[in-house]
């Protein structure tokens, strides 16, 4: 089962490539150079490591987050609002006489996590108690999020007088410390390692998990049994809320930015989407596709800049990814490489064939 979904998720990344491949052909003045750049500058220098590292630590949040809920046989779009309080909360622990202390780390990661899990447990409630949408009520959440923060800023937490969009930067207390000096490869990816663990943990090891995973297999038969199927939904989404406020902690005491500025996410959190359908929702395997996802997001993004052909090259590679892994897709030909091989494929029983 493992080795099948792998190799389903490697053909569907090497198909996206050679798509990518077409793209480039067509569009690059020197495709030769655009599609190396492609596969190797993430590598190219401890700075260009960094920035995939960063990336890899934030999808891996962002995608458990979203393999929680999904878990659950929930959708709901909640992480990016959850990430924007999160980063907010966190944001006030730094800049309070806390940030200049030892106990600014973990007080803003816990205040980050308590924020995404109340915006979490919103739309979780709402559809609990009312039968509200989750799709609709957490896209609208998200939105209510990022006007709030960027309004905060905008009027309250930055200089006054500078025009900047961002807040004072954070005391280095507040400011997750480097594990590669000169680079973003900071703290951030020990947390994300930490919450992989954690979040596998809760799924299989414990009863609130068993019971998730049983609600989002056979809802009608977890009632049967007894199981609070609206508990269970309203706890998945609240949880997956607190790892999403955690991501808000990683985005702004990270290295990248040290502060809290407008629009902060640049939209990575919706990116969880694809790494939770990669990986069928399950944690482990999340940073393992965030790690390769990482790779080609940052390969693209220094494609854009040091070659003629756009950063959005990198859409396309996501969108055929997405379409090929959701499809359950199998290679053409599978059947006559089968039997050229000596493979025979046994036909389903008939009942016929059974008399």
């Amino acid at each position: 089962m493992i080795g099948r979904e792998t190799g389903r998720a490697v053909t569907a990344v090497v198909i996206a490539l050679l798509v990518a491949l077409v793209v480039i052909l067509l569009t690059s003045a020197d495709p030769g150079a655009a599609f190396q750049t492609l596969l190797t500058a993430p590598l190219s220098s401890n700075r260009t490591m960094g920035l995939w590292i960063d990336d890899v630590a934030k999808l891996t949040l962002t995608g458990l987050a979203f393999s929680l809920v999904f878990q659950a046989r929930q959708f709901s779009m909640g992480v990016q609002g959850q990430v924007y309080m999160g980063g907010l909360f966190a944001a006030l622990i730094a800049m309070s006489p806390i940030g200049a202390t030892p106990l600014a780390i973990p007080v803003a990661m816990v205040a980050a996590m308590l924020a995404g899990a109340v915006y979490g447990f919103i739309p979780g409630y709402a559809k609990a108690r009312f039968g509200a949408s989750e799709i609709v009520s957490s896209l609208m959440l998200n939105y209510i999020a990022i006007l709030i923060v960027n309004y905060l800023i905008r009027a309250h937490l930055a200089p006054q007088g500078t025009g900047q969009l961002a807040t004072a930067k954070f005391p280095d207390t507040a400011i997750y410390p480097a594990i590669l000096p000169g680079t973003r490869f900071d703290l951030g990816i020990l947390v994300a390692l930490v919450a992989t663990f954690v979040v596998w943990f809760l799924l299989y090891r414990t009863n609130w998990g068993l019971k998730l995973r049983l609600v989002g297999h056979n809802p009608k038969f977890a009632e049967y049994s007894g199981i609070r199927s609206s508990f269970i939904m309203v706890s998945a989404m609240t949880v997956a809320g607190a790892f999403g406020g955690l991501l808000g902690s990683v985005f702004v005491q990270g290295r990248a930015f040290g502060n809290l500025a407008q629009n902060f996410d640049g939209n990575l959190a919706f990116e969880g989407i694809l790494i939770a359908i990669v990986a069928r929702s399950r944690p482990l395997a999340v940073p393992f596709v965030a790690l390769a996802y990482g790779y080609l997001r940052q390969g693209a993004q220094l494609m854009g800049i040091r070659t003629d052909v756009p950063t959005e090259m990198i859409s396309v590679v996501q969108a055929i990814i997405i379409l090929l892994v959701a499809s359950s897709f199998s290679l053409p030909g599978k059947k006559f490489f089968a039997n050229l091989l000596g493979r025979k494929t046994t036909p389903a029983a008939t009942p016929e064939a059974a008399k």
